[in-house]
């Protein structure tokens, strides 16, 4: 007869007992994993939270136990760079987490000590006994993000001057198209003898005149004006907003300042060409810049004349 037949309590009392040893190893199992993960994990009932592991703690900058048991919200900056706000931006995915929709995501957090941390973040929806809690894994992507911001730096500005690039300017150029920033000012300014300087004295010496240029141009023009870099020796300078006779006015400025470079005799001397001319409409935005850079050309050509 079937010992399961004979024995019946023996039986189940065995078969409870190894179910008991397969349940804790499989705990045990979790718990390893859950311990020993390369990202943060949080287990979170509405705002507390419930459990977590070490890593998470490092994340978050904030001892382990400290961390268990206290509630989520003082991670939770009020707004995003984009002026979103955190609150109900992850009270939103939470909620269609718990409706059984994971998600994953990126945003902006906080530090225990208040720093701002960018993470990206996975949520999904578990039963742990009769409670349905939120899983969170956190990974900290604040290097990457600042990789991200590095390139792009890059990729939008000219590496001896520091100013914007081509690139940036004709993205520029297409936003004030718009009509919303009219009338915009437009300046271009062509570098004297750069490739004289650079035929004898080498591009190094190239570069440290582009440099000086940048430098006189800075200081010239609104922090709010685009100051760009556009070709090999030329530079242009978007002014949203600006008239003629304040355009007329920055040229003086920029002109003054060319002199007060020059004066101080710490580098060698800059001279370039300028040009100007205002659009009053975006439509016209193109035409201004040929305009600006004939007029910059007439400049160059009577300084050569009087040189000669």
């Amino acid at each position: 007869m079937d010992d399961k037949l004979q024995n019946p309590a023996e039986y189940m009392t065995a078969e409870h007992m190894a179910m008991e040893k397969r349940l804790r190893e499989s705990e045990e199992k979790y718990r390893l994993l859950f311990e020993t993960a390369n990202d943060g994990i949080l287990l979170i009932d509405r705002l507390d939270i419930v459990d977590c592991n070490r890593r998470a703690a490092e994340i978050f900058g904030i001892e382990l136990e400290q961390l268990r048991g206290s509630s989520a919200k003082r991670f939770i900056p009020p707004v995003q760079l984009d002026g979103r706000n955190t609150f109900n931006l992850l009270k939103e995915k939470g909620e269609r987490v718990l409706e059984g929709e994971p998600m994953l995501f990126e945003i902006g957090l906080s530090r225990a000590d208040g720093s701002p941390i960018d993470v990206e973040i996975s949520l999904n929806r578990i039963q742990l006994q009769d409670k349905t809690l939120v899983q969170v894994m956190v990974r900290d992507i604040t290097y990457r993000k600042e990789m991200e911001e590095w390139l792009r730096y890059l990729n939008l500005h000219d590496k001896p001057t520091g100013l914007y690039n081509r690139n940036y300017f004709e993205e520029e150029m297409e936003r004030l198209q718009s009509g919303r920033f009219d009338p915009v000012g437009i300046v271009v300014c062509d570098v004297d003898g750069l490739k004289l300087v650079n035929d004898n004295l080498g591009h190094q010496a190239g570069d440290e005149l582009l440099a000086a240029v940048a430098n006189v141009l800075g200081r010239s023009f609104r922090s709010s004006d685009i100051i760009a870099r556009i070709g090999g020796d030329e530079f242009a300078v978007l002014l949203p907003g600006v008239d003629e006779a304040v355009c007329e006015q920055s040229v003086a400025r920029l002109k003054a300042n060319l002199e007060i470079a020059n004066a101080r005799k710490t580098v060698r001397p800059v001279q370039f060409s300028v040009g100007a001319a205002t659009a009053h409409t975006g439509e016209e935005l193109k035409s201004c810049i040929t305009l600006s850079d004939q007029r910059m050309y007439q400049e160059k050509a009577l300084k050569k004349s009087r040189q000669r």
